[in-house]
């Protein structure tokens, strides 16, 4: 695939001579080719046709690639690469290191703290993350320096956490409505947990996201902690204290659920939420979901990799492939475990609840230009079903180049407007100050503890 390489393309481009897959339930286009002009696919089909209809057009050559539609990771807390590998073998980390150590973060730190988790999600084809955490307007600078789509909640708690407190709603109410980002970020209302936010604060959270028409994503059911201490508060589990705040629907993201019951996942299924599925992170930290009931009542799934500190990588692409290992493993029927719809669960599923659907999940004419190029190689042929090998045979080592809204966020799996070296210091000094904090922090909450 050689062309001269242009970030921010000011003309339309036509790509051709690829296998295209279109999206999860639709044709794969082989020798196909893709029209994009002003940040949208114009048109796609086979590169003869295309090449007809559009002769003047400037022409990449995109032989020997698969090109999927761009993956969303609808899960994670991108500026905790500092807790990269702490979940391995530790038991009540939330509660016991985490909320503590957290209380050292600072706006300022954000920023290049995300650094390193939003440039590995972007080399496993990562084009749109969704991100829960506190001083979030530093997160949101960070994925629009990468050129990536985010939808980033400002964590809310009031009963517990690192910044626990009636003005985290405040926080995160003021930055939805005074918004300065660009149009690849978005927000969404995130409440933390239902042991850590009140009732009346998490219906005031449902509600206000339900009136401006956002998702609303927090986490639910995650521990049996958590279930716990919702049931000793209110008598009910988490997933009902949920519920009964109205904030179960068609727009929620609700994460995790490893503790919940049958009749809490019937609650899920019949109000219309959609499931966000860290697999891996669920089963370093405490143990995997009920995920055969999951799929039994055809709940929507959504992948998402949740952060460095119980999951050591952003790879969605490989998340795809361990989701459905490991729903095999738990008996789940093969008729629902197709790559399609593996593939929906990082594409379709996850624009549906985030309302993109009519601009995202799908390579589609009048879509948003988010496209992943993966390279074909000799370990992952023959390719009989290019889908099947993109999700068994290939994964984030194959992802080359990276398109964004019609602009490279990725070229040769390097950055094509940002200094490499220069995040790495930013990133690897906010580390380094960060660390400090911790230690000293810890030292008097905790005792001594390596870091």
């Amino acid at each position: 695939m050689k062309s001269t390489i242009n970030a921010s393309p000011d003309t339309d481009v036509l790509i051709t001579n690829a296998t295209i897959i279109t999206g999860a339930f639709l044709p794969v286009i082989e020798d196909g080719a893709i029209l994009i002009g002003g940040g949208k696919i114009l048109a796609t089909g086979s590169s003869q046709s295309l090449r007809s209809q559009y002769p003047k057009i400037k022409t990449i050559n995109a032989n020997g690639f698969i090109i999927i539609p761009g993956l969303f990771n609808t899960h994670t807390h991108v500026s905790l690469g500092f807790f990269r590998g702490l979940g391995h073998g530790k038991s009540n980390m939330i509660e016991s290191f985490l909320f503590p150590a957290e209380k050292s973060l600072t706006p300022e730190l954000l920023e290049p703290l995300s650094f390193s988790y939003i440039f590995d999600g972007l080399r496993a084809g990562v084009t749109s993350f969704v991100d829960h955490y506190y001083f979030s307007e530093g997160i949101g600078r960070a994925f629009e320096k990468f050129g990536v789509r985010a939808w980033i909640g400002e964590t809310v708690a009031d009963l517990g956490g690192a910044f626990s407190g009636r003005d985290s709603w405040d926080r995160a109410k003021n930055l939805i409505e005074k918004s300065s980002f660009g149009p690849l970020i978005r927000h969404v209302v995130s409440p933390h947990a239902a042991d850590t936010v009140s009732p009346a604060l998490l219906k005031e959270c449902a509600d206000y996201a339900r009136t401006n028409n956002l998702t609303l994503h927090m986490h639910l059911s995650q521990t049996q902690g958590e279930l716990d201490r919702v049931q000793a508060r209110d008598h009910l589990t988490a997933v009902e204290a949920a519920h009964k705040a109205g904030a179960l629907g068609p727009r929620s993201l609700v994460v995790h659920l490893t503790s919940a019951s049958a009749k809490d996942l019937k609650i899920i299924k019949d109000s219309g939420a959609t499931i966000g599925y860290c697999p891996t992170s669920t089963l370093i930290y405490d143990r995997l979901a009920n995920i055969r009931l999951m799929h039994d009542l055809d709940i929507p799934l959504a992948i998402g990799t949740d952060c460095a500190a119980s999951h050591d990588s952003a790879d969605s692409l490989g998340e795809i492939k361990i989701a459905g290992l490991f729903a095999r493993h738990q008996g789940v029927e093969t008729s629902k475990l197709s790559p399609d719809h593996l593939l929906a669960m990082a594409t379709t599923i996850p624009a549906a609840v985030l309302g993109a659907s009519k601009e995202l999940g799908t390579l589609e004419a009048g879509k948003q230009a988010d496209l992943v190029f993966l390279k074909k190689s000799l370990s992952a042929e023959p390719c009989k079903n290019p889908l099947a090998n993109v999700i068994y045979s290939m994964g984030a080592r194959d992802v080359e180049h990276v398109m964004i809204n019609g602009k490279w966020a990725l070229w040769n799996r390097s950055l094509p407007t940002l200094d490499h070296d220069q995040l790495a210091a930013q990133y690897l000094g906010a580390v380094n100050e960060i660390q400090r904090r911790i230690k000293t922090s810890l030292k008097s909450d905790l005792g001594p503890t390596k870091v």
